[in-house]
């Protein structure tokens, strides 16, 4: 298939002949498009002018408004054309809804060389390829047309892609393995898997600049993603790179206890390089809850209610204001270094002892405690894969996290649990994760606040099955107890 995409698509008023000279002295062509057949013509362009005349041309104006958001999703730059301010007004008035979509432009007046140079510039990225057979596996839900079109640019040199779903967060984004099966190429037909990362716009735009500020140049080169392509649409983007083959998340090794290896590696050489950059500056003071708050790891204000009332019915009256509060007025000792942000047990691949991260949308300045909470009561909290998530009340758990987070657990790591005790594998990570994080706080109190702010925001979110909703409310109570303890008693 021709990858190289040098095609102009041309709606509307003929071009003059200046501009198709224009066109032609930058190595592209012009055609003029037939509108019953938009989308063939678009595989292997890259442009689309709509020319206006007066600005009153009814079926131009319809064929703007139903397709533009499609051509964007082709990789296509869109020039929409008119003569002068009038007839431009006219034009705005019905599709001006579009200016704001990546690549979208509208010109008044232009000169023949300036719409072709800019066309010429404009990188439309490789051929899409409209036949591509994409199988998403284990029954999770098919990719909308926009979005097959995003996998058709990214993967347009495979004649076949199956897509590997990856969850575990509290990102909107859908993560995929991609398993592919190539033509064309010497080198065979089945290449190492790539991850693609499906998202809107902004936040995929995001997310690719903290690729480039955060991991280059400080998690080593084998311990992140390293990425080849960003495709961008209308509404969403994807995000592709390498992916580690044959590899299991630490998810996986958690919950067979054989993850102690991985998560040295994680917490040492994967985020060593940014905890160490909190220490080339002078721990600062405050109180750890709050930054974290203005890190946006979590809103008191966004804890929902269901919790609230379900603490209460224990007589644990603090509400998620006053125990921000209280967490507020504490005078503390932290270090700020960049954190993930919502680090957790399937957002890192292990492959040997290497942990790799897969997910670095939630990255932020924070403290360096704040990352090891987080992992740390995402295993105690989340339903492992064995659990019944319909179990709202599970007694041998709340047994053992009312073991592992009582506030004399903050003052050392809690003791071991029997090898053979229910959840063994879940207090084992949970301890070495705690002597971690106890060892790297700047104040006695820092990490038993990171996790008090940890388990509150759990309760962000009221989505998922009975057993998720009642590991949230008994953490709110849990938290609640923490704080009070911090606190020396809410008031």
């Amino acid at each position: 298939m021709d990858r190289v995409r040098s095609q102009v698509l041309w709606f509307g008023k003929v071009p003059p002949d200046l501009m198709l000279r224009e066109i032609a002295a930058r190595r592209m062509t012009c055609s003029p498009a037939d509108a019953d057949d938009t989308f063939s013509d678009a595989v292997g362009a890259r442009a689309v002018v709509l020319n206006f005349a007066t600005g009153l041309e009814t079926d131009l104006l319809a064929l703007g408004e139903k397709h533009i958001a499609r051509f964007v999703d082709q990789g296509l730059r869109v020039d929409i054309v008119a003569p002068d301010d009038k007839a431009m007004g006219k034009v705005q008035t019905i599709l001006a809804k579009f200016a704001s979509l990546p690549g979208v432009f509208f010109h008044t007046g232009p000169t023949s060389p300036m719409v072709a140079e800019a066309i010429a510039r404009h990188d439309a990225g490789p051929t899409p390829r409209p036949g591509l057979a994409i199988v998403v596996e284990d029954g999770r839900e098919r990719l909308r047309k926009a979005e097959e079109i995003l996998f058709q640019r990214a993967f347009g040199h495979c004649s076949e892609i199956k897509l590997v779903e990856l969850s575990g967060g509290r990102s909107s984004a859908r993560v995929f393995a991609v398993h592919m099966v190539v033509d064309g190429s010497n080198a065979g037909v089945w290449p190492q898997p790539a991850f693609a990362n499906l998202d809107r716009n902004a936040k995929i735009a995001r997310e690719y600049e903290k690729y480039r500020e955060f991991a280059d140049g400080f998690i080593p080169f084998g311990l992140r993603p390293n990425i080849s392509d960003v495709v961008a649409g209308s509404d969403y983007s994807l995000l592709v790179g390498n992916f580690v083959d044959r590899s299991e998340s630490l998810r996986d090794l958690a919950e067979r206890d054989v993850a102690s290896a991985a998560v040295t590696c994680l917490l040492d050489e994967t985020l060593g390089g940014w905890r160490d950059q909190a220490y080339a500056i002078a721990p600062q003071r405050g109180s750890v809850s709050e930054i974290m708050h203005a890190a946006e790891l979590w809103d008191a204000g966004k804890i929902q209610s269901e919790y609230v009332d379900r603490a209460q019915e224990h007589r644990v009256m603090e509400t998620p204001e006053k125990l921000r509060a209280a967490l507020a007025q504490l005078d503390q000792q932290y270090r700020i270094a960049p954190v993930h942000g919502d680090l957790h047990g399937e957002n890192v691949r292990v492959r040997g002892n290497n942990s790799i991260l897969i997910d670095l949308a939630s990255v932020c300045r924070a403290p360096i405690t704040a990352d090891l909470a987080a992992l740390e009561t995402w295993f105690a909290f989340e339903l492992a894969t064995k659990d019944d998530p319909l179990i709202y009340y599970d007694a041998n758990w709340r047994a053992l996290v009312n073991h592992l987070y009582a506030p004399d657990a903050f003052r050392h790591p809690p003791g071991p649990c029997r090898p053979t005790a229910p959840r063994a594998w879940m207090s084992n990570i949970a301890r070495q994760i705690r002597t971690k994080g106890l060892a790297i706080q700047s104040c006695p109190d820092e990490y038993q606040t990171a996790v008090a702010v940890q388990l509150l925001r759990r309760c962000q979110w009221n989505d998922g099955p009975p057993g998720d909703r009642g590991r949230r409310a008994h953490g709110y109570r849990l938290a609640a107890a923490l704080v009070a303890d911090l606190d020396g008693g809410t008031k």
